[in-house]
């Protein structure tokens, strides 16, 4: 394993339409001790090159998780999809101008339209294209500060041999650098992608994962910082891997439950149970900032609520997602104003309405229950 350049080894996977700035915003606010690393969803660059986002603060505002690169900034990896140099160049001189300090070039997504832009997992078939482009993002960081990586499969298709994926990693970590460029990191998915036949989730599920595959180029690559990515879903799996990677990467274990970032904090970090937050305290600053964002960029209530959907669990989160769903249904049909795009009502009114409700319904099925076992039990 490379030196270790920062102290976190734990990271959120980026993950299309979830780690958007809201659900980044959550997971920080259950888990703000600095623990994890937190990656955007992938960003093309040429919306930075041409699409112009950041001169837009409303599009920022839903690509970049603004709040946190306010006192985060060396914990948020930015992510960007490109096969061009120039435009990856751009789009990195841009990020760092706005205080980005990591910034990830996607070679592992294999899903079909990905490929037709010639980015993504496609781009492990050339992996000079990659060194170009790379190359690109290093010189536009430079003097920086800001750290490059690559995100990648173990393999594509047919092919997960070891020579493919040394060639492929010589390449891209292996070129001539100025003094004042930092070293390419590596993220590795320890799974191949089948760029045909398979949709992404197939992709994520299907191949198999192939852990010594990855943890052979961390012990030839020595100079290299690596990060394992795949399967990768309790505190004990955790633990195992790092003792043999740099860092490990979490995907949908989070997307399911972001409360595994806190017990991560207790069983990886040693927090005490006493610091961690509160369901109750999180959630009302969460709805403190999704207020904010709805006054401030005109965000819409559905994506500030699609965090919520996974923040509550068991029974209790079954009710809370009913009643969530039914309340900001019912709210647009009557509160919401077309011509402006706003609601009479604010979020966090909204969500309380829909905790209420769903503490009432809990609490009677949990009374019909205890009758029910009162009445076996006579």
């Amino acid at each position: 394993m490379a030196t270790l350049v920062r102290r976190l080894r734990t990271s959120v996977a980026p993950m299309i339409d979830v780690t958007d700035p809201y659900f980044l915003r959550l997971t920080r606010l259950i888990s703000p001790f600095g623990n994890h690393q937190l990656w955007t969803e992938m960003i093309h660059a040429n919306a930075f090159s041409r699409g112009r986002i950041h001169l837009d603060s409303a599009k920022l505002a839903q690509n970049l998780p603004l709040r946190e690169l306010e006192d985060f900034a060396d914990n948020v990896v930015v992510q960007i999809g490109s096969s061009s140099p120039q435009d990856a160049h751009e789009a990195v001189a841009t990020l760092v101008r706005l205080g980005v300090r990591n910034i990830n070039l996607n070679c592992g997504c294999p899903s079909r339209n990905v490929q037709m832009g010639a980015f993504g997992a496609v781009l492990m078939k050339t992996p000079n294209v990659v060194a170009d482009i790379v190359g690109a993002m290093s010189e536009a960081a430079r003097g920086s500060g800001c750290r490059i990586s690559v995100k990648c499969r173990i393999g594509i298709d047919e092919d997960e041999s070891s020579e493919f994926l040394h060639g492929f990693l010589s390449t891209v970590t292996g070129q001539t650098r100025h003094k004042d460029e930092l070293p390419i990191d590596i993220v590795l998915h320890a799974r191949r992608a089948w760029l045909n036949g398979l949709s992404p989730k197939q992709n994520r599920l299907v191949p198999v994962l192939n852990y010594e595959r990855a943890y052979e180029m961390v012990r030839s690559f020595t100079s290299t910082s690596f990060v394992v990515n795949g399967g990768i879903d309790s505190v004990d799996s955790v633990v195992e891997h790092l003792k043999l990677a740099d860092s490990v990467m979490i995907g949908r274990k989070v997307r399911e439950d972001p409360w595994f970032l806190s017990l991560l904090d207790q069983q990886v970090y040693n927090v005490p149970e006493r610091m961690v937050p509160t369901p109750e305290s999180v959630l009302a600053q969460y709805t403190q900032f999704a207020d904010a964002s709805h006054e401030t960029y005109g965000t819409r209530y559905s994506v500030l609520a699609r965090p919520l959907f996974v923040f509550f669990r068991g029974r209790m989160g079954k009710a809370m997602r009913t009643h969530l769903g039914w309340t900001l249904t019912k709210a647009k049909s009557q509160n919401f104003s077309h011509k402006n795009a706003t609601y009479s009502v604010q979020f966090g009114e909204l969500v309380q309405e829909a905790v209420h409700a769903a503490n009432a319904e809990y609490a009677s099925r949990s009374r019909a229950s205890d009758a029910e076992v009162a009445e076996v039990g006579a």
